[in-house]
């Protein structure tokens, strides 16, 4: 294949969850395709798990990770029904990567990239491969020629375990900011909760994340809010619905009754009416690749509590509040004392200023351009060897 040194770069996002799944690896593809398919460096193509056809977006036939195929498949081979949903999804991609001949492919989803290169080192094909290590995944990184670490936890851990300075890039998510709104008079707020089914008399703590009692923890933050007794707010749980979605379920109900909370999936288009109605936003996991909520939530003007953990510092700044949230205990009264602390017009202006000036796309995505134009050349000039 030819360098594209000054031409168009022909560049597949590949993501098998997006239209599927409510994830962060999923809203930041789409908002990256989005961001990116106005630049005329770029003939950039997304290849996606579920949506609509269009010229430039491709939905993609295969097993999701939710079908009984790929849990029997699963089963059989030993591996997970994720790693099958990626590996029938990159089984699809294939005929597009023959046809349209692309520079570069993007992708989050680790499965994506070993059969990806499997398939060019059978091939001979020359495509770049990009991997965004959001996960995050630990190294070593043997199946990409590229890593971008969206966080300098990332970059140090990969440097630590030997991996080539060269072969990795710090570069945070982007996220479309939009303008800063303006704060919702007390009626206008009473108004949007009334539409949306919400209580419009109590606080309201939003957590967005997979509903789980794993990664996301929303047990743990289930008990700290009911600990507060009858004075606690409200609890809103938006994000993708799991396996243990209804214990979690059963245990709010216990915990909080049933009108004390509420758990659904929302698309990402509608999560910003929730934000801005919410009092506090609560990230109760112990580990995040970036954490995107935090960063959509800050841009809302809410104040937001998180684990103290390098990963929240870095992307929260001065601007969050930290716990040790291991601890049972831990939460519920930094809860409490947000929820009756004043927070000033201009204070959250302030932070809504800040966070657009770290991570909108209208400041990344130049950077963006010359990451993949880099990934790019240098796999045209042949420096295909692994991270």
């Amino acid at each position: 294949m030819r360098e594209p040194a000054g031409g168009r770069l022909r560049v597949f996002l590949a993501c098998s969850g997006l239209g599927v799944v409510r994830r962060g690896y999923e809203s930041f593809m789409q908002a990256c395709f989005t961001a990116l398919r106005r630049d005329d460096a770029f003939d950039l193509r997304l290849f996606k798990g579920a949506g609509p056809r269009r010229d430039d977006e491709v939905p993609l036939r295969h097993l999701r990770r939710s079908s009984l195929g790929a849990r029997a498949i699963g089963d059989v081979l030993g591996r997970g029904p994720y790693v099958i949903e990626q590996l029938t999804f990159t089984t699809a991609l294939l005929p597009h990567l023959a046809r349209v001949r692309p520079h570069l492919v993007y992708f989050c989803d680790p499965a994506i990239g070993k059969m990806l290169w499997q398939w060019r080192r059978f091939t001979g094909n020359t495509f770049g491969l990009l991997f965004q290590n959001s996960g995050p995944l630990d190294p070593p990184f043997s199946w990409c020629d590229h890593v971008q670490q969206v966080t300098p936890m990332g970059v140090d851990d990969a440097l630590a375990a030997g991996h080539a300075p060269g072969r990795q890039t710090l570069l945070p998510c982007g996220l479309d900011l939009g303008p800063i709104a303006p704060p919702l008079e007390p009626a206008d707020r009473a108004v949007r909760r009334g539409r949306l089914g919400l209580p419009v008399d109590r606080p309201i703590v939003l957590s967005v994340g997979a509903i789980n009692r794993g990664h996301k923890r929303m047990d743990y933050l289930i008990n700290e809010i009911a600990s507060l007794g009858d004075q606690r707010p409200f609890l809103l749980m938006l994000g993708h619905v799991e396996d243990d979605t209804p214990t979690l379920r059963a245990l709010a109900t216990l915990r909080l009754g049933a009108a004390g909370f509420r758990m659904a999936s929302v698309s990402h288009y509608q999560i910003g009416e929730y934000y801005r109605i919410a009092d506090l936003f609560v990230l109760a996991s112990l580990r995040e690749g970036f954490g995107l909520a935090y960063v959509e939530a800050i841009a809302h003007g809410l104040r937001c509590v998180g684990h103290e953990f390098p990963v929240a510092r870095y992307v929260m700044g001065d601007d969050g509040n930290y716990a040790d949230l291991r601890r049972s205990g831990a939460l519920g009264p930094l809860v409490r004392d947000l929820l009756v602390q004043p927070d000033p017009d201009a204070e959250r202006e302030r932070r809504q200023l800040a966070v657009r000036r770290r991570f909108d796309w209208g400041q990344l995505a130049p950077q963006y351009t010359a990451l993949f134009r880099h990934a790019a050349v240098a796999a045209a000039k042949g420096a295909l060897v692994p991270c």
